[in-house]
């Protein structure tokens, strides 16, 4: 990613984790980004695609009445599906989020991925920190930023 741009993600120096920013037009598009990072951060994305089975769609479903907390349950709920199931995702098909009556939010989300060797893996994540996650306006769109704990 070309450093300002809107589009999706960046790494940043942390002390023991993995910090990154996510970027987006809408909402969709950043936490899409986000959801990449979290990816990539596991394995190379580029590899997982080109190599391993063929593609497995999985579906993440989440809902919160703050949009940080939709990121933070997405992603962890990526996280655990993939090491549930033994994936390596790699794209993010769809992502819907609607805001609902009550003003809460809700998302569905179907990733790609395949099972591929234990050698495609980068970093073993653990969890993903809901310290200093947030979502900020950026450049005419949004950037969501998170840690990965690994």
């Amino acid at each position: 990613m070309v450093k300002g741009s809107k589009h999706g993600y960046r790494y940043f120096r942390h002390t023991a984790d993995v910090e990154f920013r996510a970027y987006g037009d809408t909402l969709e598009e950043a936490f899409s980004n986000a959801a990449l990072a979290l990816f990539n951060t596991i394995a190379d994305i580029r590899r997982v695609k080109r190599q391993g089975t063929g593609d497995i769609r999985a579906t993440v479903l989440a809902s919160s009445n703050s949009v940080e907390d939709l990121l933070w349950r997405t992603l962890q709920n990526a996280l655990s599906i993939g090491d549930a199931d033994g994936l390596f995702f790699y794209a993010v098909d769809s992502l819907e989020i609607k805001t609902m009556a009550d003003g809460s939010y809700r998302l569905r989300a179907r990733l790609v991925g395949k099972t591929a060797a234990a050698d495609t893996g980068r970093l073993d994540v653990k969890g993903v920190s809901k310290y200093d996650m947030h979502i900020r306006k950026f450049q005419g769109g949004l950037a969501a930023s998170a840690v990965l704990d690994v």
